[in-house]
């Protein structure tokens, strides 16, 4: 039987009315995708603790809720531990408001008298520089603290799915198995094997990789005398997780907050001392501890950051590098995909000298 082949125009038509469907029912189901994605990650990375329980003889059930419960004390114990930092911050953040004002007029008035620029041109200035990701970031922190019945309610929410997750894992690759047809189900398997391999030492490596960052930017702070040492440190070493927009973000917030509690010559050490702290990690701890399973390119990295930003807000941001991960391993295990794998991924001097000596062959010329 000959299969009917769609002209170009109508397959690609089809293709971009499909991705707009996809976005917009990301977008308008936000409220369940997004707990639901954090929990797969969270499961995923419960994963070998729900094994070793179950190698002990525990039932499925029990050792989901012993490692979903193992992971609730780890997260109470971090937090108990930026807890007093925390309420010291909270009633101090009325001074450190008024404190923050007087210093943004002083600074506006040497701006105005050194380089004769006006206030109102440089509420301009940052507005279109600085404050947006700062905005960003700063209704994000402010919606998580002031709503929180609406952050409880996510994190319940999470906590049971990743259980749940955890208990019916095998039902859900029955499922998945029994959907496709039997030609298609080793390529699944396959696809399902090495995304849990993936995420779980992505999300693995990326939280011993947090935990480092962690301590040694509240090491250095401690050193130069921050205030709010704890607090600082963990914050950035949390937006360190966002790739390339995150430390920016925890630069600038860092350095507002020192600012308002210390001295100039403070804040500007502070922010050096964050980015000589990215550097060590984006040079030495990064490709050590989270190595390279993630062969992701940089710019794909930043549009995908940009997009999830676009699409869910500041955890889009978080959750696009699972996902583009997880697309990339579809689009090497499909064929007719593997352009979209190779768009995505980082270039092999295998697949360069190839190209070149085809181009050889050819006598065309090859792409430098």
């Amino acid at each position: 039987m000959n299969e009917f082949k769609l002209p170009f125009n109508a397959r690609l038509t089809f293709t971009l009315l499909s991705v707009i469907l996809l976005v917009y029912i990301a977008h308008a189901a936000s409220e369940i995708i997004i707990p639901l994605l954090f929990a797969l990650l969270i499961a995923i990375m419960l994963l070998p603790v729900t094994h070793l329980l179950e190698k002990w003889r525990f039932p499925r059930g029990i050792a989901a809720a012993v490692a979903v419960l193992l992971f609730i004390i780890v997260v109470l114990l971090v937090m108990l531990l930026m807890g007093k930092q925390m309420e010291a911050f909270i009633e101090d953040f009325p001074q450190l408001e008024k404190k923050l004002l007087v210093t943004v007029s002083t600074l506006q008035d040497w701006i105005d008298s050194r380089f004769h620029i006006p206030s109102n041109a440089q509420l301009s200035y940052l507005e279109k520089a600085a404050l947006g990701t700062l905005g960003t970031a700063t209704s994000f922190i402010s919606q998580t603290f002031l709503s929180l019945s609406s952050l409880v309610i996510f994190v319940v929410f999470v906590l049971l799915y990743s259980f749940f997750i955890l208990f019916y894992r095998k039902l859900l690759v029955t499922f998945l198995v029994r959907l496709f047809q039997e030609k298609h189900r080793d390529v699944l398997l396959n696809v399902i094997a090495r995304t849990r391999f993936i995420i779980k030492s992505y999300v693995g490596g990326l939280m011993i990789e947090m935990v480092v960052v962690a301590i040694l930017n509240t090491t250095v702070f401690f050193i130069l005398g921050i205030k709010y040492a704890i607090l600082l440190g963990v914050m950035a070493a949390i937006f360190n997780i966002i790739p390339y927009i995150g430390i920016f973000t925890a630069l600038i917030i860092s350095m507002l907050v020192t600012l308002t509690t210390g001295t100039p010559i403070a804040a500007l050490q502070v922010g050096i001392a964050l980015f000589l702290v990215h550097l060590l990690d984006s040079n030495v701890l990064l490709p050590r501890i989270v190595g390279s399973k993630v062969k992701i390119n940089a710019l794909m990295t930043i549009i995908g950051v940009v997009m999830g930003n676009m699409l869910w807000g500041i955890p889009g941001m978080f959750l696009a590098i699972p996902i583009i991960a997880i697309i990339k391993i579809i689009c090497e295990s499909v064929d007719y995909m593997n352009p979209w794998a190779i768009l995505l991924g980082e270039e092999e001097k295998e697949k360069i000298e190839k190209v070149k000596a085809i181009a050889e062959e050819n006598n065309t010329p090859a792409p430098e």
